[in-house]
């Protein structure tokens, strides 16, 4: 008996049932995937869906980057309320009609002081009576023919109707020729030399058949620190820059002062004083004449690897009362005479004394030569300890018994040297016509701490 026809109905019931189980594992599959991806749609809306909330477990990670024109911001503490940015609103277009130029009409303010400012009218008073001064050498030109050559040039001011005329010694200092230029006037005139002092650095000039225009004096007694104050001058140059004005206040009334080893009083102030404003007027605010401009710091000190720092605005000017009485002298006599021995001196106090085994005194620096201490033997090196029996113990003491002195006198000296004491007499000469430029011998090695050096 064969069993093939059992065999072919039992095969086709087993292929139906595979079908059947492939189906249904098809349709979980797809079931499983509708889920997730309904899952996954509901994670994305469900925020929306609820009113926009963001749930409190929520987490903001990422910060926008501010543009370039904002400044950037701390994110916000709590993300929920923040509230979305407007967009921009597109620029408005301006009618052609509405681009008509409006009035400007700002009002300045009313500020005290400023508006009756009387520098401008001080300025057009004075400045005509302020005048360039030039300094000429002799030389000789190419083809040797002897000239006189600009050397340097400064400024001036009238003080006289007749022809006088004040400024710095140092100004005109060794000129063969000296000019200068008045206000409105193109040509130079040639200058008189009526007097100069070197050692206060005033000098007076005359110029004949000039329409001067001279200044008032004022009361330098009277200054006030914190005083406003102009400065006139031809800085640089008596071409260029002529007149200039510069404006400040008295920084101190009386400052000892050592320049080219002399010590004068000045005035000290922070108007604008340069190479050229020298002989200049300081101007108050009456327009009065109160000093000379004549100096300036340039350096305030050294740092520590030895270079110069500059300093500002300390400038120095000759008080006016004090230039007036050397006028007086040098108008009518011509010169200043002085009472002087030719040496210069410092101090050997008693802890120098004690470290170098020498006597007390004043310490003679340089001698002039042919000058009186010279003549008497006074000699660099030398301690000078009794001067007409008074003992010495500083170098001002010294200077002060020479001050003292007429012109002739005999002084009395005691001097110590190479561990011996001598007795020298010196008459007391003129000292303007001393040149301090000129000594005799060498000048001793500076004691450890130095002190100023002065010249009796």
């Amino acid at each position: 008996m064969e069993h093939n026809g059992f065999y072919t109905s039992d095969h086709k019931n087993k292929q139906d049932h595979e079908d059947r189980g492939g189906n249904a594992f098809a349709t979980i599959v797809i079931i499983i995937v509708l889920v997730l991806l309904a899952l996954l749609v509901t994670g994305l809306f469900w925020p929306s869906l609820l009113g926009g909330v963001t749930p409190d477990y929520a987490i903001v990670n990422a910060t926008p980057t501010p543009r370039p024109d904002e400044e950037a911001t701390e994110p916000p503490t709590n993300p929920s309320k923040t509230t979305p940015a407007p967009e921009a609103s597109p620029t408005p277009v301006v009618p052609d009609n509405d681009r008509v130029m409006p009035n400007l009409d700002g009002i300045a303010p009313m500020v005290p002081g400023l508006v009756n400012n009387p520098i401008p009218d001080i300025y057009d008073a004075v400045s005509p009576g302020v005048v360039g001064v030039l300094n000429y050498v002799e030389a000789t030109s190419a083809s040797g023919k002897a000239i006189d050559e600009l050397y340097g040039s400064g400024t001036g001011f009238a003080v006289s109707s007749e022809g006088y005329i004040l400024t710095n010694a140092h100004v005109v200092e060794g000129a063969s020729k000296i000019t200068v230029k008045v206000f409105g006037e193109e040509k130079e005139r040639d200058a008189t030399l009526i007097g100069s002092d070197t050692e206060t650095d005033i000098a007076v000039l005359k110029v004949e058949d000039a329409q001067l225009h001279p200044l008032k004096l004022g009361d330098s007694d009277q200054v006030r620190v914190g005083e406003y104050v102009l400065a006139i001058g031809n800085p640089l140059s008596t071409d260029e820059l002529a007149n200039t004005i510069t404006f400040g206040i008295v920084s101190a009334t009386k400052r000892e002062v050592t320049i080219d080893n002399y010590t004068n009083t000045y005035l000290q102030t922070d108007a604008a004083i340069n190479f050229g404003n020298s002989g200049g007027p300081l101007i108050n605010m009456n327009g009065e004449v109160i000093g000379i401009n004549s100096a300036k710091t340039i350096t305030a000190g050294y740092d520590a690897m030895g270079n110069a720092v500059s300093a500002e605005g300390i400038g120095f000017a000759l008080p006016i009362n004090q230039v007036q009485k050397i006028m007086a002298v040098l108008i009518t006599k011509g010169y200043i005479e002085r009472p002087g021995i030719g040496v210069t001196v410092r101090t050997v106090d008693e802890a120098m004394a004690e470290e170098l085994n020498i006597p007390v005194g004043a310490l003679v620096e340089s001698v002039v030569k042919d000058r009186p201490a010279d003549k008497a033997g006074v000699l660099a090196g030398d301690i000078i300890t009794e001067a007409n029996d008074e003992t010495i113990k500083t170098h001002q003491q010294l200077v002060n018994i020479v001050l003292g002195c007429m012109i002739g006198d005999e002084l009395k000296l005691k001097v110590y040297r190479d561990g011996e004491y001598l007795d020298l007499t010196i008459v007391i000469g003129n000292k303007t016509d001393m040149n301090f430029s000129d000594v005799v011998g060498a000048t001793p090695t500076p004691l450890p701490e130095e002190t100023p050096t002065e010249e009796p």
